[in-house]
Formats: C-alpha cells, structure tokens, sequence
C-alpha cells in the first residue's frame, strides 16, 4: 500500500472518529414527504445510469419531494430532469461549503438521504451528518452508525443497487429504463446538422474516455478509422469534445464520409448525434450508457477492472461487443475489428 493511501485511511479513521454518530435503526416511516439525493461527485454516466430513480419515485409517490445535491460543474445534467424538485449546488473541494449547505438543509428536514458512492470522504460524511436527515440509506457503508440502512451486495451493475435502494423505501416494482436528457435546441442544432450533410445511417465514433489510459493516441485513431472504412460504407461522425475539434477535423479530413459536428458545445449536442446514429464505438461510459439508454448497438472498450466492469458494464438491451485491455486501451488491435460487429 502506498505512503498515499495509508494517509488516507488514517484520515478517514480520524473522521469517522470524530464525526461519525449514532443513528435510529427503527423502518422507515410511509409515507415519505422529501428524499435527498447525493451527486457532488457524479459523472455524466453516473447520471445516465440513475435516471430512472427520480421518474420511479415520483410514479410511486407523486408527493414526495426530491433534491438532489450537485456541483456546479454537474448540475445542468440534474435541471433537465423533470422529476427534480431542488437542487442544492456544493462546491466539490471545499469544505467550508459543504459546512455551508449542510447547515442550510438542516432546516429543510428531510426524510431520507439516499448516498450511492461507495468511498465515503470526510468531508462528504461532515455534509451528511449536518443534514440532519431522519433515515440515511448507503452502499456498502456497514461500518458508519450514521447509516440505519445498506446495500451490502456492492458487486453488482448500479441500476440494481439504485433498484436494491429503492427497494428499502418500498418503491417497487420499477421500471429500470434509462431517462436521456434532450435540450431542445441542442435537438434541432443536430437535426440541421444531419440533414445537410444527409446522415442517416451513419457510424458514431467516441476516441476519448476519462483519463489517459482510455484515449486513443493518434495513431490508434488512425488504425481504427482505417479499419472502418476498408470495411463498411456507412458514414462515420466522430463525436467531440470543444477542446478536441480542431483535432478531429484534421482527422476527418484524410478521408471520405467522416463527419465532425464542429458545433458541439455540451452533451446533449453528443446525445442527440447517438441519438440517430445506428451503431457507438466508444471506450467512454458515459457515452455507452446513453447509448444504452437508446438501445443503440455499442462496440465498447473497457479495462481489465472487474469491479469497475461490474459496476459500470453496457447493461444493453441491443447487440453489444465489449472488447477488453489491461492497462492501456492503444494495447488493442483495431485492425482485427470483425466486420460482422457493424451490422
């Protein structure tokens, strides 16, 4: 174990010392007036992938209030869903906010706090516990007294311990379907997009996932589009970040029926283009969730983490190819692509 990690968990032995504290063990009390949720730290796919929880809570009980507590660098994922009541925006790293908006929420009295990360930081349990809530419900979180209620089974796809979590609030049956945000002028952005360059059946194409071990270099850029287009001609649209365009537009360049929407500004430009697309390549999970979402056919990447796959895998309903790699996605062989998988 590393100097690094040791520290770390001597921190979170000194906070949960000192900051941890008894809860009540009795059920929890029907009906359920408000349900706090916690995404400080969520990624886009995180969202993706617990999207259903908010539309299944307000099915089941239309009364009960949701807040969700976000950052700000999250938070216009949350303010497109319809089934959000609040929102309470944290700064992610600083701890005088959190004080901040514990302390504020304290007054808001609420029920249940729902709080699916799985390592629990000092300042994310100072943040509970100035809620102040009445019933806290965690993941893998046995060892905390603040949490009355957990999901022990943590080796299992999200959506089912989202599921298993709901199931603790006697929300059930529930639907797991995935709710894909649409902007609607992102929407007709990309329609317009599509239609002049008469996009139909086309190929969407993701090279860059979180972190560098989940980027394709150049080259390997290269060796796949090349793979690509020897074998299929379908147009491709290589989806962007704004930080990589000009990249992807030099790429595209170099061949026939390869698109960049030069336009792209957020995710919901990135949804809406897989939204019409026919097949995702990606090694990016947020982009493999929504397509998911959209029951699109994936050809995926993931590393050789099996506690990540599990947590994370496609969980879709349509045709799915997972390739794997051990510390590198550029340690893959695109050239040995089965054309088959494009079909």
């Amino acid at each position: 174990m590393s100097i690094k990690a040791i520290l770390r968990n001597i921190r979170i032995i000194m906070g949960k010392f000192f900051i941890d504290k008894w809860s009540i063990s009795q059920p929890i009390q029907q009906p359920i007036r408000k349900i706090l949720f916690m995404r400080q730290d969520g990624k886009i796919g995180d969202y993706i992938v617990s999207s259903f929880v908010f539309r299944e809570i307000k099915k089941h009980s239309p009364d009960t209030h949701i807040g969700v507590i976000c950052s700000y660098n999250n938070a216009y994922m949350f303010e497109k869903n319809p089934h959000i009541d609040q929102l309470y925006l944290v700064k992610t790293k600083s701890i005088i906010d959190y004080i901040r908006c514990g302390r504020s929420l304290a007054k808001e009295e609420y029920d249940v706090v729902l709080d699916p990360t799985i390592q629990l930081r000092n300042r994310d349990l100072l943040l509970l516990r100035l809620i102040c809530a009445i019933y806290y419900v965690g993941v893998r979180k046995q060892n905390y007294q603040l949490f009355n209620f957990n999901i022990t089974n943590s080796q299992q796809h999200f959506s089912l311990i989202y599921k298993d979590m709901l199931a603790l609030l006697d929300i059930k049956p529930i639907s797991l379907e995935y709710d894909i945000p649409c902007a609607k002028q992102e929407k007709e952005e990309v329609k317009q997009f599509l239609a002049e360059k008469n996009l139909t059946d086309y190929i969407s194409i993701n090279f860059f996932g979180a972190g560098n071990t989940r980027r394709l270099d150049k080259d390997k850029m290269q060796e796949l589009l090349n793979t690509l287009t020897k074998s299929t001609k379908r147009p491709i649209v290589l989806l962007a970040i704004p930080s990589e365009i000009e990249i992807l537009k030099a790429l595209s360049k170099q061949y026939n029926h390869i698109f960049v929407y030069e336009k792209t500004k957020n995710i919901f430009h990135t949804i809406e283009l897989i939204r019409h697309a026919s097949l995702l390549i990606s090694p990016d999970t947020s982009t493999v969730h929504i397509a998911a979402g959209l029951q699109k056919k994936i050809i995926c990447f993931y590393s050789a983490d099996e506690d990540n796959f599990t947590h994370w895998h496609p969980n879709n309903k349509n045709k799915t190819v997972i390739l794997r790699f051990n510390k590198n996605i550029n340690e893959i062989d695109f050239t040995t692509l089965d054309p088959k998988w494009l079909n």
